[in-house]
């Protein structure tokens, strides 16, 4: 059976084993208050810095607006803690110059912190964030955590500037690119302007109006021609009047034939008043009819030389506007595939116009971009906190590991006791053999001095 211990028992056995408890005590204690003593003071220095709202365009470089806030400290950390940016520092400042460049590049990205500490209250968006050094050098860590968010802020203004001079300079390829297509596309809509003009669309309404006039003018000369037409007929048919000079010698004709029919009557063929009468109606015909051919000739052929000459400029009229109504009309006929291939020109002609509109637009935004990052000089941080060199290490709490030292040699003293105690298998009195299940007939008391450890 297992023996309980009173705190008596407990008192007594620390009693007992009380120089190997101090000696693992005094061990222990040594040995905390040396490690409290050696390990080397650690100083710390931080800046605040705030990153100013940036007034680039956001087509290029989004405003921090919109970017999640442990986006946000992510990209600054990484920032801050670049090897680049490291190097530069570590060479600079010399700080942890007792290791290697690499070493001393990981033992400064161990030893700094960065932390976002938030938002400006009011105004455009910005971001504070602390720059944090620790290190055996309060001179080198103040150093460093002033340097880091520069160094940062100028590896910042090379990356922003370069993306902005690398677009600029693409964005001025392609618009080089892009007008002299666009100009190919002008010329080639000039052409075929110039080409196909009376036959485009926009001609259609002009067309129509010159085909209206023309078939107006058509119809005019028709009514002319038929008028000048009626107008022969009516002359052709007309018979000289009386009183005129071939009316005279129709009537003297008539005269003369019936004389002669008044002769041929009273007398025979052969009779001399029947041959005169015969020749006179002869003579008298022959001046009718030299007559009638002088009428026809002074009067009737001018007159139908005259209408004749109207027929043939109607005529003439009539032929020409119908080949021009003709022309308007194929003009008309011709717009719509014209017009199709003239909207394919200009589709064509609009994608790219509306590809170098906005390819310039976007080359002047890089350009101002740039020198905007030109301008601002080193206005992208603005330090709200600038770190001062320390005058009391931060770590270590040499109070608190004393502290934690006489508490551990406490617990180590007590726990060499005990195991010393429970190591022992001597046994000391009545219980010590009770316990092993052996029947105590009497107990001898101690006599003389008491030892330290007694049997």
């Amino acid at each position: 059976m297992e023996r309980t211990y009173t705190l008596q028992d407990v008192l007594e056995a620390l009693r007992r084993r009380r120089k190997v408890a101090l000696l693992a005590g005094a061990l222990v204690l040594a040995a905390g208050l040396a490690i409290t003593l050696l390990t080397p003071a650690e100083y710390t220095a931080a800046s605040t810095v705030q990153i100013e709202p940036r007034r680039l365009p956001v087509d290029f470089f989004p405003a921090q607006g919109i970017v999640p806030f442990e986006d946000r400290m992510r990209t600054v950390k990484h920032g801050v803690l670049a090897r680049p940016v490291l190097e530069r520092v570590a060479r600079e400042t010399g700080i942890f110059s007792e290791l290697g460049p690499d070493e001393a590049v990981e033992r400064l990205r161990q030893r700094t912190e960065v932390r976002l500490e938030g938002e400006v209250p009011g105004g455009p968006p910005a971001l504070l964030f602390v720059v944090e050094v620790r290190g055996p050098d309060p001179v080198k860590v103040k150093q460093a955590a002033e340097l880091l968010p520069r160094y940062y802020e100028q590896l910042t203004r090379d990356v922003l500037a370069g993306q902005a001079r690398a677009l600029r300079e693409t964005l001025d390829a392609q618009t080089a690119a892009m007008a002299g297509e666009l100009a190919g596309h002008e010329r080639k809509i000039l052409d075929f302007k110039r080409q196909h003009a009376p036959e485009l669309p926009e001609m259609i309404e002009t067309n129509s109006r010159a085909a209206a006039r023309d078939q107006a003018l058509i119809e005019m000369h028709l009514g002319a021609i038929t008028d000048a037409r009626r107008r022969r007929s009516e002359l052709l048919a007309s018979i000289p009047e009386g009183p005129s000079v071939p009316g005279m010698s129709e009537a003297a004709l008539d005269a003369a034939q019936r004389k002669l029919q008044a002769a041929e009557a009273a007398y025979s063929p052969d009779h001399p008043d029947v041959k005169r009468a015969r020749r006179e109606v002869e003579e008298a015909q022959a001046r009718r009819d030299e007559e009638v051919d002088r009428f026809q000739k002074e009067r009737v052929q001018q007159h139908l030389a005259r209408i004749d000459g109207e027929l043939r400029e109607h005529q003439a009229a009539v032929t020409a506007l119908s080949s021009e109504l003709a022309s308007y009309q194929r003009r008309v006929d011709a717009a719509p595939q014209w017009g199709q291939e003239l909207a394919a020109l200009s589709r064509d002609y609009e994608v790219v116009r509306a590809k170098y509109a906005s390819t310039v637009s976007r080359r002047a935004d890089a350009a101002a971009a740039e020198e905007l990052l030109a301008a601002d000089g080193g206005r992208l941080f603005r330090t709200v906190e600038a770190p001062t060199a320390p005058t009391r290490p931060a770590a270590p709490d040499r109070g608190r590991m004393a502290m934690l030292a006489v508490l551990a040699a406490v617990v180590a003293g007590l726990a060499a006791g005990g195991a010393a105690e429970w190591l022992d298998g001597s046994m000391r009195g009545p219980q010590d053999a009770g316990a092993l299940g052996v029947p105590v007939l009497a107990a001898i008391p101690r006599i003389g001095p008491r030892r330290s450890e007694g049997a």
